[in-house]
């Protein structure tokens, strides 16, 4: 008897179950790291059988892309001294091997894409995560009366600032073209996702992470332009006042951490225009970021092969002693780049592949008048460029399930008459 008709539904039935334990990952990232692994993996494990759909897939070169980075990785243990944390590292960064390979099965049973629930799922949690997180700094303003009780870390209370303000900018750009193209729920849930959006610009600007007001200003500007060109023009006075209202009374009330923060930044950079190499022993964010960035740089030029997957800290903290860095040692700093996190480790084919990794998917955007993925791979430009994002869960997992669920999007995406801003 042939059982194939059995299978079929089988499979369906699995990845229909795996599907929603990947939407609850979607939904636990921005709240808490603890949350992500048991449905992550009981989604990945559940989706399995689809992995004999890879083949009929479009775009499989760029599913490939992260496959082969991770794939580098463990060639690079070749090379290896430090066996434990080349492993641990490997742990770190599996999903991007195993989330392209289950691609066939991230899609709905009648063809659309998993975009829309994903982004319902993930704006949830960052919606959780904004509660707990305001929660926390009242906590802290009543009982240190500190107006930084309001931003920064204080504001985040269980991810890295930079990495919440990154999901933010992410979730502000979807809801905001989808409700500038008239393709957001409607009725109430309309007014629900315009003050959402409200919500998000506030939380990005109180955050005051260097990387996430970068994004902001990005996804604003592009938001903006396209809704000069789509709304009617009477509306637009009233946008552009509500968009400066939303940025302004949280700048100025925190004023004085933003003005410090951006004046840390641009102290830094002008120190290393002028020669001055004091920033090394400096413990600010930003001098400690020049002095990683520095030593990276060196260490792609005197191994151009890379130190191997889990000996990249140990060539990392020897350049940093070479060079007086104290507060990178003390600190036991990455590079704070993903390009140069990636070159250190595996060389100029780490280096180049990540860029791919990072400028493909772009290129794709925009010759598609894919908006979407286009603004999730610069996005993901703009914080690999001053984060190693793809060392930590928070932003692999991040990155890899909204990069197979774009990619599976656009391979059958039609271009909409409205142009990319």
């Amino acid at each position: 008897m042939d059982g194939s008709s059995e299978i079929a539904p089988w499979r369906e039935r699995a990845a229909q179950v795996g599907r929603w334990a990947l939407l609850l990952a979607f939904a636990a990232l921005p709240i808490k790291g603890e949350l992500v692994p048991l449905p992550l993996v009981t989604g990945i494990v559940l989706l399995l059988p689809q992995v004999v759909g890879f083949a009929k897939l479009k775009d499989k070169a760029l599913l490939l892309l992260p496959m082969a980075f991770y794939l580098l990785h463990v060639v690079g243990m070749a090379w290896t001294s430090d066996i434990d944390f080349g492993l641990f590292d490997l742990e770190v960064k599996l999903s991007l091997l195993l989330l392209p390979l289950v691609a066939a099965g991230m899609a709905l049973p009648d063809g659309k894409d998993l975009l829309r629930p994903a982004m319902a799922a993930f704006s949830v949690g960052l919606v959780v995560a904004m509660l707990l997180s305001m929660h926390a700094s009242i906590s802290c303003y009543l009982e240190h009366g500190w107006m930084e009780c309001f931003t920064q870390s204080y504001l985040s209370a269980f991810l890295h600032p930079s990495y919440l303000a990154w999901y933010a900018c992410w979730a502000l750009f979807y809801w905001g073209r989808e409700l500038l193209d008239a393709r957001a729920p409607i009725g109430r849930w309309r007014v629900l996702t315009a003050a959402f959006l409200l919500l998000l610009l506030v939380y990005i600007v109180m955050l005051a992470s260097k990387s996430g007001l970068i994004g902001l200003a990005v996804v604003a500007g592009l938001l903006t332009v396209h809704a000069y060109c789509v709304m009617p023009r009477k509306v637009l006075p009233w946008l552009t006042a509500g968009l400066a209202v939303a940025v302004l009374v949280p700048g100025v009330l925190l004023s004085r951490v933003i003005k410090a923060r951006v004046g840390e930044a641009v102290h830094a950079a002008g120190m290393v225009f002028q020669g001055d190499h004091s920033f090394k022993q400096v413990e600010s964010s930003s001098d400690e970021r020049l002095a990683a960035w520095n030593c990276s740089v060196d260490c792609l030029k005197d191994s151009p092969w890379g130190a191997g997957t889990g000996d990249i800290k140990h060539a990392l903290m020897d350049c940093y002693r070479t060079k007086g860095a104290t507060a990178a040692v003390e600190h036991n700093l990455n590079s704070h780049s993903q390009v140069l996190q990636s070159g250190v480790a595996l060389g100029w084919p780490g280096f180049l592949l990540v860029c791919a990794l990072m400028f493909v998917p772009l290129v794709m955007g925009i010759v598609r008048k894919d908006p979407f993925l286009a603004i999730f791979a610069l996005l993901f430009i703009i914080n690999g460029a001053i984060e190693s994002v793809l060392e930590v869960q928070a932003g692999v997992v991040f990155f890899i399930l909204f990069y197979v669920v774009l990619v599976r999007r656009s391979s059958v995406h039609r271009p909409q008459p409205t142009a990319l801003p």
